[in-house]
């Protein structure tokens, strides 16, 4: 809406089909952005705007992510890009096929790799920047029994946010991460009643956490608010990493 924190920005949301992504997507147009939403899926949001645009791209293809950089620009200036595709698996470390591994390497570290490369030649254009990168607290605690790929990937994630900081602070270019802890998704919702109370009861706030409430986080990072901001990474976990185990009265 006019007037909102991301008033005339433009920006791009990868992994905006559903869960966090498209939270994100939907938070930005309201916030007077315009968002082209990415995914190898169709993207639509739940209400209908003329300030969003749908691309199909494989952020693991190179000629993919260049496409939606052009979809963007032919709007306008790249401000703001979110990295939140991501995929996963649980196989224990000793029975991981090769092509597995590299699957999630290959979309939750590479494609956001390649997405910076590409945005940061757009908004060196544009002189300035945000680049949200979406890790999760797996890359600071053990979340669950065979996520060894998908922790090493968004450990990745966290380290690459921080390596960029020299690189691109001097074009106006900011570049932070935001951690989600246990958020209710589809994909954490598949686990059944019984294993999404056992996660539950490990967070101290007592309930998951919302796509919503990540899309909130990720805004203000994007957005002037968090002019200063720059090579952190804000964990949204309900306190789950900051204790040994949340007692139960």
């Amino acid at each position: 809406m006019p007037g909102g924190m991301l008033d005339s920005k433009v920006a791009i949301v990868t992994g905006a089909a559903s869960g966090i992504g498209k939270a994100i997507a939907e938070k930005f147009v309201s916030e007077g952005a315009y968002v082209v939403g990415a995914d190898i899926a169709d993207v639509t949001l739940t209400a209908q705007t003329q300030r969003y645009e749908s691309v199909q791209c494989d952020i693991t293809h190179e000629s993919d992510v260049e496409r939606l950089i052009a979809a963007a620009e032919s709007v306008g200036s790249l401000n703001i890009l979110v990295n939140c595709a991501g995929v996963s698996t649980k196989v224990p470390i000793d029975e991981m096929p090769a092509a597995e591994w590299q699957r999630i390497l290959d979309v939750n570290l590479n494609g956001a790799a390649f997405g910076i490369k590409y945005a940061v030649r757009a908004m060196k254009r544009a002189g300035s920047g945000s680049i949200v990168n979406i890790a999760s607290v797996a890359a600071f605690s053990t979340t669950s029994l065979y996520n060894t790929v998908y922790a090493a990937s968004k450990g990745a994630i966290v380290s690459l946010t921080r390596a960029l900081v020299y690189e691109l602070s001097p074009h106006g270019i900011r570049i932070n991460a935001v951690s989600p802890g246990l958020v209710d998704t589809p994909i954490l919702r598949s686990h059944g009643a019984a294993g999404v109370q056992e996660r539950i009861d490990r967070v101290p706030l007592g309930r998951l956490g919302t796509p919503e409430e990540m899309a909130a986080v990720v805004a203000f990072l994007a957005s002037d608010a968090a002019s200063y901001i720059t090579g952190q990474t804000i964990i949204v976990d309900g306190g789950l990493t900051s204790v040994f185990y949340a007692p139960r009265s």
